[in-house]
């Protein structure tokens, strides 16, 4: 699925191998689906060699801008699907319309709904059984989003979360090299960075400080675990980012009857080092980037 954003795909398998023994129960939430494919590859469902996360994207020419190049639909938006997961969510929730649309296509939400996370959810108080996000840090004030996640989830029900820790900061090359230091040497770092790291790293926090938001909210940790050491980090940091623009118009050049088997040798390689990387980033260390928490209610 991100044959050309390696670097993604190993984020992502880490996450779901991190959250392993967390299940959905009674009425489900992906808060902050966007796509959907993260949470429908974790369900187990596959897809096609000719399908891609890079199917339908626009404005590469805005990509250094920090412009999302995945919020692009239209009808022509076909996920492939080879094999269904093992289950659905009730309700994928995000602010982004048209990563909805391609939720929607999935078949995996029941239903999907718009809305801002920063704002009261418009959901009943006591609603759900289980929650994924892995958007809160994303989010203004995390404190008060934790404080609704609390309200709609039924008692004894569960929330699963990614939060980064406070190590992520200085494993950032931008961070650590620019905006610590506001040397110009390394102002091209900006470009980088994209705003991710500049917009979530105020968000990132230890172990305490955000058992303390759970306390606040009327939730406990029933499992914590830590992923993404700093190797795994810098690694995510750079990768193929740089060159993603390029390499889309390269892709859009080829004859779509031979990209399953270059897709096919190109992940081969990959995988080379893919595999190590991701033994790496297995290990359950303090010091490593994110947590991974399943609170209860």
């Amino acid at each position: 699925m991100f044959w050309l954003r390696p670097e993604t795909a190993i984020w992502r398998y880490l996450d779901i191998e991190a959250m392993k023994g967390f299940e959905f129960e009674g009425r489900s939430l992906d808060f902050g689906c966007g796509d959907g494919v993260f949470s429908f590859i974790r369900a187990g469902g596959r897809f096609s060699a000719g399908f891609d996360a890079f199917q339908k994207t626009e404005k590469l020419d805005r990509f250094y801008q920090n412009v999302d190049v995945y919020d692009s639909y239209d009808e022509s938006y076909d996920p492939l699907v080879a094999s269904s997961p093992s289950y659905q969510i009730s309700v994928g929730f995000d602010h982004k319309a048209n990563l909805l649309r391609k939720a929607a296509a999935l078949n995996f939400y029941k239903e999907t709904i718009e809305g801002d996370g920063n704002a009261p959810l418009p959901f009943d108080s006591n609603s759900f059984g289980s929650i994924f996000s892995n958007i809160v840090y994303w989010l203004d004030n995390p404190a008060e989003v934790m404080s609704e996640l609390g309200r709609i989830l039924v008692p004894g029900g569960k929330i699963c979360l990614m939060l980064p820790n406070e190590t992520l900061p200085q494993f950032s090359f931008y961070n650590s090299l620019y905006a610590k230091t506001k040397d110009e040497q390394w102002k091209w770092l900006e470009l980088l960075d994209r705003g991710r790291l500049s917009d979530n790293i105020k968000q990132s926090k230890s172990d305490d400080a955000w058992r303390e938001i759970f306390r606040s909210a009327g939730l406990s940790v029933s499992h914590h675990s830590q992923h993404l050491p700093k190797v795994v980090i810098q690694a995510w940091d750079i990768g193929f980012r740089p060159m993603f623009p390029a390499l889309m118009s390269m892709v859009a050049s080829v004859d779509p009857q031979k990209l399953p088997s270059i897709k096919a040798e190109w992940v081969d390689a990959l995988r080379m080092f893919a595999n190590p990387l991701t033994a790496i980033g297995q290990k359950n260390d303090g010091s490593s980037a994110f947590h991974c928490y399943v609170l209860t209610k």
